[in-house]
């Protein structure tokens, strides 16, 4: 559950550099359309205790992102999946941080309409997500999102910032969702692990370090899904 002391702030940058709001263009499209997002990998850093200054941080956040959007009506998000075998049919590598420029051209090969882009950092249990959403068509930032928790409440962090993106773009919010729970910051670390041997194609490690997870915090729901998913390929 999130503390009541969260720090959030949501700024669309409408009322600044003249830049179309995300609802209207929701608004647009014909009843059969969704939009669709694409989440690129945040350019991450962990300091900390238990070597968390190796963990790649970002690639766990838009693990969490993907499976948050994909349970919400109204929006399709491209699966981390499909975006990594575009990267590498076109021999694209995506490492630290990515610029806009880039960000969008690989919207457009994905048929995105929306591409999220972020930044996150984790001090000594403090962390900091900052998420930038472009209008892939027109090349706009239709929202910035920052907030700041402490790294066990990592999933209310993502929840929360997933509900401030539907909210610019007109989205019915959920109607139910299971509790949300703190995840220790051991089983972040283990499933940040987990996601990058995933996308190595490392696959008997990757399930290795995704049943750590679960050893660790059981209801990790990314983790789940995550090991249906390698299980059902296997």
């Amino acid at each position: 559950m999130r503390r009541q002391g969260i720090a959030l702030t949501l700024a669309a940058l409408v009322a600044t550099s003249g830049v179309r709001a995300g609802p209207a263009r929701a608004q647009e499209a014909s009843p059969g359309d969704v939009p669709t997002v694409a989440v690129l990998d945040f350019s991450s850093f962990m300091m900390g205790d238990a070597g968390m200054g190796s963990v790649n941080l970002g690639k766990a956040i838009t693990a969490m992102l993907v499976t948050e959007f994909s349970n919400r009506p109204g929006i399709r998000v491209i699966e981390r999946a499909q975006l990594n075998e575009m990267l590498r049919e076109q021999d694209l590598v995506l490492s630290g941080r990515v610029d806009e420029s880039s960000a969008i051209e690989i919207g457009k090969l994905l048929g995105a309409q929306y591409i999220l882009i972020g930044q996150a950092s984790s001090i000594a249990d403090n962390l900091r997500m900052d998420i930038r959403a472009v209008d892939v068509e027109t090349s706009e930032i239709v929202a910035v999102l920052k907030m700041s928790d402490e790294t066990s409440e990592l999933l209310s962090v993502v929840v929360a910032l997933a509900d401030q993106f539907g909210e610019q773009l007109n989205l019915v919010p959920p109607s139910e969702r299971p509790e949300v729970e703190s995840i220790p910051v051991q089983a972040t670390i283990a499933f940040s692990r987990a996601v990058d041997y995933e996308d190595r194609g490392e696959i008997e490690q990757a399930i290795e370090q995704y049943e750590r997870t679960l050893e660790i915090h059981p209801s990790h729901r990314d983790a789940q899904r995550a090991l249906e998913r390698l299980r059902g390929e296997s």
